[in-house]
This record gives structure tokens, C-alpha cells and sequence, in this order.
């Protein structure tokens, strides 16, 4: 048996469950939008708005995570990392690490749907012409590959933050 302490198993269990979360709430939409009906569509569907929303969100954790992960560091190199406890240090090693890697994949999280709603648009293009329509076209429907590629980074990009925020606060509460 692992002996650990109460707090750690709250811990850990509340960062479990927070992951449980993302998981579910994306899983749910992933199989919302690949079912084989109309409202499947609705939740494929990618918009100037849609696309937008999704950029901003990435933008945010990577201000966020950005200035989480520059206080983490100046902490470590403005203190003796010797007068902290090991777990203290052990929490800011995974903390930094975890919102570093939210960064990184939030940079691609503005690629992906960017791009995935310029593929969804021209291909929406292609059929609506075919169809006889002429006009602007500004949205269509995400591919199952573009959905799975942005609803697998989003999933990453989220689960780094939270574990970054979620290991940065157990920091202040060990110091």
C-alpha cells in the first residue's frame, strides 16, 4: 500500500476528477459531432465566431500558462531550492513542466482550427457551387480528422493548464 497523506490523496483525487471532467465534456462532444444525423452537423460546424472563440481560448491559456510558468522560475532561482521541502520542489518541477507544455500545444491549438475552418469552408464552398449557389461562403462543416486533431489538443492544452494551476496552488499551500 502507498502511504501517503490525506491531503495528497484529495489531491490527486481532485486533479483526477478535474481530468475526468475535461475528458467528458470533450469525449461529449466528439460524439455528438460524429453521429450519423442532422444535429451531428450542428456540432461539427465551424463559423468565422466558432473559429474565433477557439483562438481566443488558446490565447488565454497561453498568457496564463505563459506568466504562471515566468513566476514558477523566478521562484526556483530567487530562493534556495535546498530550504524548500521536496515536495514543494517536486510541485514546481511538474507545475512548470505542465504549463510549459500548455503553451506549446495552445500554439498549435490556433493552428489547428484556423486551419481546419479554412479546409470546412472551402469544402462547403465546392458543394454549395456545385449545387448552383452563388455568394460568400464563411462556414462549414469540420472534417472527422479536424475534429479529432482539435478536440485532441484542446484536451492536452486544458489538461496541462489545470495540472499547472492545480500543482501551482498546492505549492502555496506547502510553503
Amino acid at each position: 500500500m502507498i502511504c501517503a497523506s490525506l491531503q495528497t490523496w484529495m489531491f490527486y483525487g481532485f486533479a483526477s476528477l478535474v481530468e475526468l471532467g475535461i475528458a467528458w465534456f470533450l469525449g461529449h462532444v466528439f460524439c455528438k459531432a460524429t453521429q450519423k444525423n442532422e444535429e451531428a452537423s450542428q456540432w461539427r460546424w465551424s463559423s468565422e465566431d466558432s473559429r474565433g472563440m477557439w483562438i481566443d481560448a488558446a490565447k488565454t491559456m497561453i498568457t496564463a500558462s505563459g506568466i504562471a510558468a515566468a513566476l514558477l522560475a523566478s521562484l526556483t532561482l530567487g530562493s534556495q531550492t535546498k530550504t524548500l521541502s521536496a515536495l514543494v520542489v517536486r510541485s514546481v518541477k511538474t507545475a512548470t513542466v505542465s504549463l510549459v507544455a500548455c503553451v506549446c500545444v495552445s500554439m498549435f491549438l490556433i493552428l489547428a482550427p484556423a486551419r481546419g475552418h479554412e479546409t470546412a469552408k472551402a469544402r462547403y464552398l465546392e458543394k454549395r457551387r456545385r449545387e448552383g449557389h452563388q455568394g460568400e461562403i464563411k462556414e462549414g462543416p469540420l472534417s472527422d480528422f479536424a475534429l479529432r486533431i482539435i478536440l485532441s489538443a484542446a484536451f492536452i492544452a486544458l489538461s496541462c493548464f489545470f495540472v499547472g494551476f492545480l500543482f501551482l496552488g498546492r505549492i502555496v499551500w506547502h510553503i
